[in-house]
């Protein structure tokens, strides 16, 4: 359940679900960007600003997840044990 490609060792990450210590490699990594301003106020602000093409800012944040809580919060499928 791991990627760790012969390194040895792995330092750990805070899961963003629970708050747990899994392993960088075994962790569920989703990288996500989003704006700043929620959808529903990009039209208001367009409208208000003087500057007829402003890009907006986004936000640029890695989530760790642990297994349990990637599962929980549906970012991976439970699979067989195969």
């Amino acid at each position: 359940g791991r990627s760790k490609h012969g390194r040895g060792h792995t330092n750990p990450v805070q899961c963003d679900g629970c708050g747990c210590r899994p392993r960088k490699d075994k962790a569920i990594k989703r990288f996500v960007v989003r704006n700043i301003v929620e959808a529903s106020a990009v039209r208001d602000m367009k409208e208000a600003s003087v500057y007829e093409s402003y890009a907006f800012p986004k936000i640029y944040y890695k989530l760790h997840y642990c297994v349990g809580c990637a599962i929980h919060a549906r970012q991976v499928r439970v699979r067989s044990a195969e």
